[in-house]
C-alpha cells in the first residue's frame, strides 16, 4: 500500500474539482486531485461555457473552444422557428473530454498532483481532525482537508454523511457526426425547442466535427420518456435517432434550501452539492463558482484563521445560492407557461436583449425578477418554500434524512 500525505485531497476532476485543486495549490497548499476515470474521458454534458463562466477563470479557454455561439434558433411546439442573432458572444461550445483535461492541466501548472484511474473507496475522519482516504488501487492518503467533487451521490458526501442532492431532472443526449465539418445551418447558433418536454427543453449545440443533440425534463413528470423525447427532437430537426453516436443519459442533482455543504475540514462542491441551475440545467458555472469560492477558505483553514470550511457555504448563500433558489421559482413559472416567454424572445427586441444579458451573465435571475416589477418581490419572498413544495409534489425529495455527520465531529 502506498501512503501519501497532503494538505488537501480533492476527489473528482471535473470543473469543480480541478478549479478547487488549482485555487488551493495556487495559495501554497499541497494538493492531490484524484479521479476514478482515466483521462481524457467523455462526460454527458452539452459543453456550453457562458461568458460569465469564462470570466471566472484567470486564463483563456480558447484552446478548447470548438464554436463561438452568437445566436439562437428558437421554436416552441409545432410553431415556426425564429432565428435571433446578437452582436455579442452568448456562449462558447466545448467538449467536456477536452475542457476537463485542460482544466486539470491548469491545476497541475499551479502545483496540484493529479492521479487518474484512482477510484476512492473509503473516506474517514480520524482523531486530530485529519482525513484518511483509501483508493481501489491501494493508495492511502492523509490530509487535513477533503473536498468532494465527485458528483451527486459521490463517495465523499456519502461517507461523511452529507445529504444527497435530489435528482429532479433527467437528460439524454447524443452526437451527429460531420467529419468534414458542421454544416453552416448549425454553425454559431444553438437550437432550443420548448413546449414538448415536461419541465425541460430540447437542444442542438454545434461543436467542431459534430452537433450535440439532447433533451431534458422533470424526472417523474407524466409522459417523461427521454428516449421518446429525443426521438421527437430528431424528427423536428431532420436527424435520425439511429444515427446518434455516444448516446448517454444523466441525472441533474438539485439543491434544497438548508443543505449542508461544509463541515470541519470537509466540503462538497459542484454537482456533489447539487449546484445546478434549475431553469437551464447548466452546471459548469456553479462548478467553477463553488471551486473558486472555496479556495480562500481552504487557505484560511490551513493557516488556522478559521476553524472549519463553513465560511465557504456562507459565501455561496450570499451569491450563488440566492440565484439557484430564484431560478427554482422562475423554472416553475416558465415550464408551466413557456409559450409567452418564448414568443417574447422571438419577437420582442428588449426581451431578447435581456435574455442575452442573462445568458452572458451580465444580468442575474435576481435582476430579472426586479424587472418584473411588483411581481418580483412576490416571487422572491416564498422562493425557498415554493421550491420545496413543488419538489415534494413531484415526489423528488429524495433522501432528506442525512445530515453532515462530519459537523458533529
Amino acid at each position: 500500500m502506498t501512503q501519501l500525505t497532503f494538505d488537501v485531497v480533492v476527489v473528482g476532476a471535473g470543473p469543480a474539482g480541478s478549479t478547487t485543486a488549482r485555487e488551493a495549490a495556487s495559495r501554497g497548499a499541497s494538493v492531490l486531485l484524484l479521479e476514478r476515470a482515466k483521462f481524457p474521458r467523455d462526460k454527458p454534458c452539452g459543453g456550453g461555457v457562458t461568458i460569465r463562466c469564462a470570466n471566472l477563470l484567470p486564463f483563456s479557454i480558447e484552446p478548447v473552444v470548438e464554436d463561438v455561439v452568437t445566436g439562437a434558433r428558437l421554436k416552441i411546439g409545432n410553431g415556426r422557428e425564429v432565428v435571433r442573432d446578437s452582436d455579442r458572444v452568448l456562449t462558447y461550445m466545448t467538449q467536456r473530454r477536452r475542457l476537463d483535461a485542460f482544466l486539470v492541466e491548469q491545476a497541475q501548472a499551479a502545483g496540484a498532483e493529479f492521479r487518474d484511474g484512482e477510484a476512492v473507496t473509503t473516506v474517514e475522519r480520524v482523531p486530530g481532525g485529519t482525513y484518511e482516504v483509501g483508493t481501489k488501487g491501494g493508495t492511502s492518503v492523509s490530509a487535513r482537508v477533503i473536498i468532494g467533487a465527485d458528483g451527486a451521490n459521490g463517495v465523499v458526501g456519502n461517507r461523511l454523511g452529507y445529504e444527497a442532492a435530489a435528482t429532479a431532472a433527467v437528460a439524454l443526449e447524443g452526437n451527429v457526426n460531420y467529419p468534414e465539418g458542421v454544416p453552416p445551418r448549425w454553425q454559431h447558433r444553438v437550437a432550443l425547442h420548448f413546449g414538448d418536454y415536461p419541465g425541460g427543453y430540447g437542444w442542438v449545440f454545434p461543436k467542431g466535427d459534430h452537433v450535440n443533440v439532447g433533451v431534458g425534463g422533470w424526472k417523474d413528470a407524466a409522459g417523461t420518456d427521454v428516449r421518446e423525447m429525443l426521438a421527437h427532437l430528431c424528427e423536428v430537426y431532420g436527424f435520425q435517432l439511429s444515427d446518434l453516436t455516444n448516446l448517454r443519459g444523466h441525472h441533474l442533482p438539485m439543491q434544497r434550501s438548508g443543505m449542508v455543504m461544509a463541515a470541519g475540514g470537509s466540503a462538497v462542491v459542484g454537482d456533489a452539492a447539487g449546484l445546478v441551475d434549475p431553469l437551464s440545467g447548466e452546471g459548469i458555472y456553479a462548478a467553477l463558482a463553488s471551486g473558486t469560492a472555496i479556495g480562500p477558505v481552504i487557505e484560511d483553514y490551513l493557516a488556522g484563521r478559521v476553524h472549519s470550511l463553513s465560511p465557504y457555504q456562507a459565501a455561496l448563500e450570499d451569491s450563488l445560492l440566492r440565484e439557484v433558489h430564484t431560478s427554482t421559482a422562475l423554472m416553475d413559472i416558465f415550464h408551466a407557461y413557456p409559450a409567452p416567454f418564448i414568443w417574447m424572445m422571438q419577437h420582442v427586441g428588449p426581451f431578447w436583449r435581456s435574455s442575452v444579458d442573462l445568458i452572458r451573465g451580465e444580468a442575474t435571475y435576481m435582476d430579472l425578477t426586479e424587472r418584473l416589477g411588483p411581481l418580483g418581490p412576490a416571487l422572491l419572498g416564498p422562493t425557498a418554500s415554493l421550491g420545496r413544495t413543488v419538489t415534494r409534489l413531484r415526489g423528488k425529495r429524495g433522501d432528506r434524512g442525512r445530515r453532515a455527520a462530519d459537523a458533529r465531529g
